[in-house]
């Protein structure tokens, strides 16, 4: 399975195993903070002390509607190694430059504070889907960090469907599709990260995680939120299965 992205015309995907069709966007972000808790890099909150030579940042987009707000990074590894678990530090700011949120919490899911995975000469979109500010956020500055964990291996086999767009009563646009793992073994996790474009511009995104994902046949729903307004845009949906070791 290759982990490059994968195009659908027209809408984005955020997926979140376990969340209703009604639930709102708050109630889904508490959800899956839940969830991430238990998969936190350490309790001390994250620290980028020394900026990575080998990934760099090509933009940075802030999304923000009714139902909050989403960072998105878009970065290239420039290095000849697949990494993986690589730190990024985001800070947002406000209009007169104060920040008024950091992903630098203690406790923090982590992948809310690291990309997953980004394959060596490819350029990969890291979404922050829960960035709660304490003021009214305007402008995003975001900082990666160096990581000497790579990967080599053979990645996991997760079939991802193209979702349909329907409304929803709560969150307004939804989307929904399946899942299938055909890997043979039980997947720990698997995350999925989406950004919708016009053009250049990046005008939603979200991000979800399915845990405990069975192997088999047998699909899994998903249901899908977003932050922005991805109608009649090009989305790309990058998904980031547990990998071997990890």
């Amino acid at each position: 399975m290759s982990l490059r992205p994968f195009i659908v015309a027209g809408f984005a995907v955020l997926a979140a195993a376990g969340l209703t069709a009604c639930q709102s966007t708050q109630s889904k972000s508490a959800a899956l903070e839940e969830q991430g808790s238990k998969l936190l890099l350490d309790d001390t909150g994250l620290t980028v002390e020394k900026k990575s030579t080998d990934v760099k940042v090509v933009s940075t987009t802030l999304l923000t509607d009714a139902n909050g707000s989403a960072a998105v990074v878009t970065v290239r590894n420039d290095s000849g190694k697949d990494l993986t678990n690589v730190p990024i530090s985001i800070d947002v700011l406000d209009a007169k430059g104060k920040s008024v949120y950091k992903n630098n919490i203690p406790g923090i899911e982590q992948a809310l504070a690291a990309i997953p995975y980004v394959p060596a000469g490819e350029t990969v979109d890291w979404v922050h889907d829960q960035v709660l500010t304490t003021g009214k956020p305007k402008t995003l500055k975001a900082k990666v960090g160096a990581s000497t964990a790579s990967f080599s291996g053979e990645l996991p086999d997760i079939e991802v469907s193209e979702p349909k767009l329907i409304g929803d009563p709560v969150s307004g646009l939804e989307a929904t599709g399946d899942v299938v793992n055909k890997t043979g073994a039980e997947q720990g996790r698997v995350l999925l990260y989406a950004v919708a474009r016009w053009g250049n511009e990046v005008v939603a995104a979200g991000r979800g995680a399915i845990d405990h994902l069975k192997a088999g046949t047998r699909p899994l729903h998903y249901d899908i939120f977003f932050i922005g307004d991805p109608k009649g845009a090009d989305v790309t949906v990058t998904q980031f299965p547990t990998l071997p070791g990890e």
